[in-house]
């Protein structure tokens, strides 16, 4: 016969196994993790966790991930915790799966998950594996791959884009028009034509004096030098029609390749285009305290040449607090730099919201005429900066009613081409961004290293895609890591001394007041202990 000490334990030993069970199957229905990272970039967004109301059906997401690679790196562990999270809050629409391809690599290779080549060292020999780590979603019959996944930065963003792209049937189409001289998507756009396919957008170059294709979510017009009255009618056609589009115009031309060279766009049927819409684009440059410093290669006296750093106010830093942080394209600003931008203004008009994005700092300075831009014309750069100090409007949102200015049948004409169709004379939702900087997406911002103006490219999409939603998700996680200097000549003289004072006032005085305590307390001490041995030494 049991006693009843022995009943206690056995049933409390009893009780705790089945609490440990039952916590065992809660982790798999609810998951949780302390996020302590400022945007909080490792927690779901409030749309993923409301994922699952737009999910009809259940969808189905596995993460191939080799063994080998997911034993050394810590992103494959991230991004199962967040596909596990993520299956957790979707009430069983979502369910993931974790599957090594060494035994089948064939199947991953079906989804379009490529091997990636790892160098290993085991036991002193260093040898070359293949690995894979891909996502893959799929939605009935139909499936969605993300082929190449190591870390959870915008893994949330890609999801969720993909999961939508398959449940509506739709894969979003960004176009391209390119508009200066001598510039093609292949040569001059391969990052932002990279990043964008990224973001789930399809990339399609868009052909200039021809009619803009109706499947086009968003237009990126990249230069406008090129563009006359003619290619004009055919953008604004397309935003007529609802079409969305993203300007990144100038109105001074720079030629680097002919020594750095600025001169005024001429005759362009963009800048006149958007004048109708009421927004004007000076022919003029803006330049900054909050710039970029630009390595330069400059000649000298051996015939050879020599890398010079010039803080060249032309390349404008954007500063966050001249930021619109009220619109969703720059309600989380990760860092823009905009090289040779113009000034933009918004004139008031019926039905129409232009919205400052971004500005200048308020010791932005113009060049209205003579454009001095070469490293060697840096004493020129300040000619007029005393009588045009100011804070200058660089990029826009618009949204609103729009009326074509072709609508009183005035169409231009073109030697050879067909006779222009009517045109339709009015949009009632349109949405276009305008930046007075052809450059800040080209491949410049490889040499600038600001990677980060592809951020805002993506962001402007989403938001003329009527995604907001998705845009903060995806910048959380980016930051502006680089190492910009202190522009304002006041802060900086005030940081100066600050410094000057903390290192040698305030640290030595420290020091010494420490010195003194520890003296003070030693020979407290001493005296103490003389005393207790009746005052000897």
């Amino acid at each position: 016969m049991i006693d009843t000490p022995k009943k206690q334990e056995y049933l409390i030993t009893g009780l705790a196994l089945l609490f440990f069970a039952l916590l065992a199957v809660a982790t798999t229905l609810v998951f949780t993790r302390l996020d302590l990272t400022s945007g909080r970039a490792h927690t779901l967004s409030a749309t993923a966790r409301n994922l699952h109301r737009e999910i009809p059906e259940s969808v189905r997401i596995t993460y191939f991930i080799s063994k080998s690679l997911a034993s050394r790196h810590p992103g494959a562990q991230q991004v199962e915790d967040f596909l596990r999270e993520l299956e957790a809050a979707s009430r069983g629409r979502i369910r993931v799966r974790i599957e090594d391809p060494a035994a089948d690599p064939e199947k991953a290779q079906g989804f379009g998950v490529p091997p990636q080549e790892m160098q290993v060292i085991e036991r002193n020999e260093q040898r070359v594996a293949q690995v894979y780590t891909g996502v893959v979603i799929e939605y009935l019959d139909d499936f969605q791959t993300l082929p190449v996944v190591i870390g959870t930065e915008t893994i949330e963003y890609e999801v969720i884009k993909a999961v939508r792209n398959l449940i509506h049937k739709t894969t979003q189409v960004a176009g391209f028009l390119v508009g200066d001289a001598g510039r093609s998507l292949d040569a001059n756009y391969t990052m932002l034509s990279q990043y964008i396919q990224q973001a789930g957008y399809e990339p399609r170059a868009v052909a200039p004096s021809m009619p803009i294709e109706s499947d086009i979510n968003v237009l990126f017009v990249l230069g406008n030098s090129q563009l006359d009255r003619y290619d004009a009618y055919f953008i604004d056609q397309f935003i007529m029609r609802g079409g969305r589009v993203l300007f990144a115009v100038h109105g001074v031309n720079v030629d680097i390749e002919q020594g750095i060279l600025a001169t005024p766009v001429e005759a362009d049927g963009v800048i006149d285009l958007l004048a109708a819409y009421g927004i004007e684009l000076r022919r003029q440059l803006v330049l900054d305290e909050a710039n970029v410093t630009v390595p330069f290669q400059i000649g000298n006296y051996s015939g050879g040449y020599d890398i010079q750093y010039i803080r060249y106010p032309h390349w404008i830093a954007v500063q966050d607090r001249f930021v619109n942080h009220d619109h969703p394209i720059t309600s989380r600003f990760v860092g823009l730099s905009l090289y040779w931008p113009s000034p933009l203004t918004a004139r008031a008009g019926t039905g129409l919201e232009a919205q400052s994005l971004i500005t200048t700092t308020p010791k932005g300075w113009l060049q209205t005429g003579n454009f001095a831009t070469a490293p060697q014309e840096e004493a020129s750069y300040y000619l007029e900066k005393t009588a045009t100090t100011g804070s200058y409007t660089l990029a826009l949102a618009v949204s609103g009613q729009l009326r074509s200015p072709f609508a009183n049948g005035d169409l231009p004409a073109r030697d050879g081409a067909e006779p222009l169709e009517s045109p339709a004379i009015a949009s009632t939702d349109s949405r276009f961004v305008v930046v007075s900087s052809t450059d800040f997406l080209s491949d410049i911002i490889q040499f600038a290293r600001s990677e980060v103006n592809i951020s805002f490219g993506i962001s402007s999409a989403d938001w003329l895609a009527s995604a907001e939603d998705l845009i903060a998700i995806r910048t959380r996680a980016e930051r502006d890591l680089r190492l910009n200097l202190i522009r304002d000549e006041d802060t900086r003289a005030a940081l100066i001394v600050l410094v000057y004072m903390v290192n040698l006032v305030l640290i030595p005085a420290l020091v010494i007041v420490w010195a003194l305590l520890r003296a003070h307390a030693r020979k407290r001490r001493e005296q103490l202990a003389r005393a207790q041995r009746g005052g000897e030494l």
